[in-house]
């Protein structure tokens, strides 16, 4: 065996184990952004009145009771 042959046979390992490398990670990426998906979020809890809370905040704001005195 040549050194060039060597050489080609060790390209040819090495670009097998990166398209190997590859595809787990992008097996793993698409199980991850699976996961993250928000309809897939398993953090969203339903309490006894039936309403879902979670740890997002509301987008629904509190006013707070103004009275005003009008002489």
């Amino acid at each position: 065996m040549t050194r060039l042959e060597h050489a080609r046979r060790r390209a040819a390992g090495a670009k097998r184990a990166l398209t190997a490398a590859s595809a787990v990670g992008f097996v793993v990426a698409m199980l991850l952004a699976r996961s993250a998906h928000p309809g897939h979020a398993a953090h969203a809890q339903t309490s006894s009145a039936g309403l879902t809370s979670s740890s997002a905040p509301s987008s629904v704001a509190t006013v707070p009771d103004v009275t005003t005195h009008v002489s």
